[in-house]
């Protein structure tokens, strides 16, 4: 197979990934995240300090969709990308990029540690879980990226041989690095510790419940009880939508992790244009499998918890009921 061959092969299949995968992906991502937005802002959930966070993360995956997604199809239909030879196209959306893909790391990292400090039995770490502190965390999570990516305007350019792509000198390539580590593995060993200890805190949540079940409760507490379990319940659920959230991201993102620091450290090294094929397909696919956690995240909702399904459909009902009576208006 001569390398001209291989390489228009990886391209070929490179269009039908965009074709068959990305595009369904983007309606379905694009929706799906609107969808979670709207169902997590409903009363009975918004009040909840991970319904905030889930908040945020559908709307920096909306970002990270029309960030490349877009552009991918956009491209494939076209047949031209002016992102790989115009210097501004390629830094915004390189921007806009690793800004919402950080962004989304540390939204889920701060899910982790939420979860944790809800499941303790600790009321001064408690204390910490608030509506009011998350809003906050999450206004100067937004600005702390928006601040740190715009290394990305400047260390990013159009090459003739490779489109768009990071600088190759030393001094970019040891902060793109470093960089590379605070977005990647870092999150990655935060969402993966905080998980282990939310749930040896439910493990031992078990416990307490059935020691308690001996001690017979107070007229007060029986009183506040219904509504103790009812809340309760929503915290256990929104606990699980945030362990099975960590366990897919991490799932779908190590390949696109181990790429990003393959490419950083053989960036400067001259490759033929076989491995300049296949780092690129492997480029797409670890993209592509991003992108999928990002659209799936609305059914693994749907699937997960019966709160989000019950909001999910008293939500849909309600639409259904505006249309109604406005085409009767009509």
């Amino acid at each position: 197979m001569s390398t001209q061959t291989l390489a228009s092969q990886l391209s070929e299949l490179s269009i039908k990934l965009v074709i068959y995968c990305w595009t369904p992906i983007y309606v379905i991502g694009i929706l799906g995240n609107l969808l979670n937005i709207i169902t997590f802002s409903r009363r009975t959930l918004r009040g909840n300090t991970c319904s905030q966070y889930f908040i945020g993360v559908s709307i920096v995956q909306i970002i990270l969709f029309n960030s490349l997604s877009l552009t991918k199809i956009i491209t494939n239909i076209s047949g031209y990308d002016l992102g790989q030879t115009v210097a501004i196209l390629c830094k915004i959306r390189s921007y806009l990029f690793i800004f919402s893909l950080g962004l989304m790391r540390q939204f889920l990292c701060l899910i982790s540690i939420d979860r944790w400090i809800i499941s303790t039995d600790n009321a001064r770490i408690r204390k910490f879980s608030s509506v009011f502190a998350v809003r906050w965390l999450m206004i100067g999570s937004s600005l702390f990226w928006i601040l740190y990516s715009i290394h990305i305007l400047i260390g990013f350019q159009t090459i003739p041989t490779r489109g768009c792509t990071h600088l190759a000198n030393p001094s970019y390539a040891l902060f793109y690095v470093i960089q590379f580590t605070i977005s990647s593995i870092i999150p990655f060993i935060i969402m993966t510790m905080f998980s282990i200890f939310t749930l040896r805190n439910m493990r031992n949540h078990g416990r307490i419940r059935i020691a308690s079940q001996n001690t017979v409760p107070s007229s007060t507490m029986q009183s506040n009880l219904p509504q103790n379990i009812r809340r309760r319940r929503y915290e256990i659920q929104l606990i699980k939508l945030s362990l099975l959230q960590v366990i897919f991201y991490v799932f779908f993102s190590t390949l696109g992790t181990y790429y990003l620091l393959y490419s950083v450290i053989t960036n400067s090294s001259k490759k033929s244009s076989d491995q300049i094929a296949i780092d690129v397909f492997l480029n797409n696919i670890a993209l592509l499998l991003i992108y999928t956690y990002s659209s799936l995240t609305f059914v693994l909702y749907t699937l997960a918890s019966r709160t989000f399904r019950k909001e999910f459909l008293l939500t849909c009902s309600r639409m259904f009921k505006y249309l109604q009576n406005m085409f009767l208006i009509d």
